[in-house]
C-alpha cells in the first residue's frame, strides 16, 4: 500500500511566534510600542561595515561594463558623435501582487490602481489559486469575462494586460494543497484518495500548461510544502495536515509536483519551492518548527532526488503591527540575520525571490507610515545587493486588497484611496532613481562610449552630423559591446 501523508505521526506545533527573528537573549514579552524608529535599530542599519558591503554588493552585482560602438553603414567608426544614455526598465524583477486588477467598483479607481501598480513595478504575480480559478468543478475561470471573484481577476485578463505593459509575470501557485486558499472543496479530504487527487493535480498542470506555456514562463510549482511537515515527514500538532485541512497527496507529492510542471511546460519555465516566512529563522537546535536549515535540507533532498527546482521563494510576511514595532525596536528581521539566510541558501546556485512582501504601517498615521517606508528602504537595499537575489515582491499594493484577516492592518504601499503613502514614494526613488543610470559623451576615435550601469534597457539617442538616431539597448550583468549603426 502507497503511504501518504496521513499516515504519519503527529509532533509539537509552535504557532504562536512564527515570524519572528529575535536575537536569542531576548526572552522577556515585548511591550507595545509606537511605530518609531529606535536608536538600537537605527545602530543596526547605519553601521558603517554594513552599508559598505550592501553599497560595494550593489556596485558589484547589479551594475555591468557597457561599451557602446558607433559606426556609420559602411562599419567604419564614427568619432565624435554624441551619445546619451537613459535606462528606461531595470534587468532586476521588482514585483508585486496584482490581485486588485479590475477589483474596484468604478472605472476611475481601477484605473488609479493600474496607473499606480504600472509607475512602481515592471512585474506581477499572477493568481492561480485552484480554489478560485474553479469554484465549480469543470468550469475554469480563464477566460476574461469570467464571474468575479474577490481577489481573483481571470487569468486571460491579467495575462493580457502584463503583455500590454511588458510585465513580467509570475504565476501563484501550481501547486499548492491547502484547502483555506488553494485546493478546491470538490477534491477529495480522504487520505485514501491520495493517489487520485495527485492524478486531479497533474491535470490541472497539464490544462494550465496548455493554455499559458510561453506566455508566463515562472511560476511558483510548490508552495508551503514544509510548514505543515516536520522534516521527517510528520505532520506538526495544530497545523493543516493535522488538522485535516490539507488535500490527500501522497508521500512524494513534491517531487512529483515539479515532475509534471516540467513535462508538461516547455523548457527554459522556470518552477520555484516556495515557502513561508518561518524559513528566515537561524539554526536553533530549541526551535521545533521552521529554520532555514530545515528549508536548506528539503531542497537538498529534493535536489539529490533529481526534482528540477528553478528557484528558492521566501516568503517575508509581517501581518501584525507588533511584528513592524519589533523590527524597528531592533529584535527583528536585524540585517546580519537577514544576510545569513541568504548565504545559507546560495550555495544551492538557485535564484532567490524574496516572494511575499508584507510590511504594515501601524495606525497608518505620520509615525507608521514613516517606519514603513524606512524599513521597506533598507530591507530592498540588503537584498538588492545580494548576489544570489534575483527578484523581490511586495505582497498587497493597496490597504483593503489583502485577504480576509490580513486587512485588518495598512499593509499597502496606496492607502484605501489608492493615493501613495510614503513608502510608494521612497521605493519609487529607490527603484527608478538610485536604482538608474544616465550617461552621456562624445564618442571616442574609435567611435566608443564607455560607461558602467544597472543592467537593463536603454534608450540611446545618437547625434551626429545634424542627424539624430535612436536605439534600444538591453545589457545584463554581463559586460557587452553594443555596435549602433547611424
Amino acid at each position: 500500500m502507497k503511504l501518504n501523508r496521513f499516515n504519519r505521526n503527529a509532533v509539537s506545533f509552535a504557532s504562536a511566534r512564527f515570524y519572528d527573528i529575535v536575537p536569542q537573549s531576548h526572552t522577556e514579552p515585548i511591550a507595545i510600542m509606537p511605530a518609531q524608529i529606535s536608536d538600537a535599530y537605527r545602530a543596526l542599519w547605519t553601521d558603517p561595515e554594513l552599508n559598505a558591503r550592501i553599497d560595494s554588493d550593489i556596485e558589484r552585482n547589479r551594475k555591468t561594463n557597457v561599451t557602446l560602438r558607433v559606426t556609420d553603414a559602411s562599419g567604419k567608426p564614427v568619432p565624435g558623435a554624441r551619445v546619451e544614455c537613459v535606462q528606461t526598465a531595470s534587468a532586476f524583477h521588482f514585483g508585486a501582487n496584482i490581485f486588485m486588477l479590475d477589483g474596484y467598483p468604478t472605472p476611475e479607481l481601477n484605473a488609479r490602481y493600474e496607473e499606480a501598480f504600472l509607475g512602481l513595478f515592471n512585474a506581477a504575480t499572477v493568481p492561480f489559486y485552484w480554489r478560485g480559478l474553479e469554484v465549480e468543478r469543470g468550469h475554469p475561470r480563464y477566460a476574461a469575462d469570467s464571474v468575479p471573484v474577490s481577489r481573483r481577476p481571470p487569468p486571460d485578463r491579467v495575462v493580457a494586460f502584463c503583455e500590454q505593459h511588458d510585465l513580467r509575470m509570475h504565476g501563484h501557485p501550481l501547486v499548492w494543497d491547502f484547502f483555506k486558499w488553494s485546493a478546491p472543496d470538490w477534491l477529495s479530504r480522504d487520505p485514501v484518495q491520495a493517489e487520485e487527487n495527485a492524478r486531479q493535480w497533474e491535470a490541472r498542470v497539464r490544462e494550465i500548461a496548455a493554455r499559458y506555456s510561453g506566455r508566463i514562463k515562472r511560476w511558483d510549482g510548490l508552495n508551503e510544502s514544509l510548514c505543515a511537515v516536520d522534516p521527517s515527514g510528520r505532520p506538526y500538532k495544530g497545523s493543516r495536515v493535522d488538522k485535516g485541512e490539507s488535500c490527500p497527496m501522497p508521500v512524494n507529492y513534491e517531487r512529483m509536483a515539479f515532475e509534471w510542471e516540467t513535462a508538461a511546460f516547455p523548457s527554459g519555465t522556470r518552477f520555484d519551492i516556495n515557502e513561508v516566512t518561518a524559513v528566515w529563522r537561524l539554526d536553533d537546535p530549541r526551535e521545533p518548527w521552521l529554520t532555514v536549515g530545515k528549508y536548506r535540507a528539503q531542497i537538498a533532498r529534493l535536489l539529490r532526488e533529481g526534482t528540477p527546482i528553478g528557484g528558492i521563494g521566501l516568503q517575508f510576511h509581517n501581518f501584525q503591527d507588533d511584528n513592524l514595532r519589533e523590527i524597528v525596536a531592533g529584535m527583528r528581521f536585524i540585517p546580519q540575520q537577514l544576510l545569513q539566510v541568504l548565504d545559507t541558501l546560495a550555495p544551492f546556485g538557485l535564484p532567490l525571490h524574496v516572494s511575499e512582501i508584507t510590511i504594515t504601517a501601524p495606525d497608518n498615521d505620520a509615525s507608521g507610515q514613516a517606519a514603513q517606508a524606512e524599513v521597506a528602504r533598507n530591507f530592498y537595499r540588503l537584498w538588492f545587493s545580494h548576489p544570489s537575489v534575483d527578484s523581490i515582491t511586495w505582497w498587497n499594493v493597496p490597504d483593503g486588497g489583502a485577504a480576509p484577516g490580513e486587512d485588518r492592518v495598512f499593509s499597502g504601499l496606496l492607502n484605501r484611496d489608492l493615493t501613495p503613502k510614503l513608502a510608494y514614494d521612497v521605493l519609487k526613488n529607490l527603484l527608478h532613481n538610485e536604482w538608474r543610470t544616465q550617461s552621456g559623451g562624445a564618442t571616442d576615435a574609435d567611435g566608443r562610449h564607455d560607461f558602467r550601469g544597472f543592467a537593463g534597457t536603454y534608450r540611446v539617442t545618437v547625434s551626429h552630423g545634424g542627424e539624430m538616431s535612436t536605439h534600444e539597448v538591453r545589457t545584463s550583468n554581463d559586460a557587452s559591446v553594443h555596435v549602433l549603426q547611424v
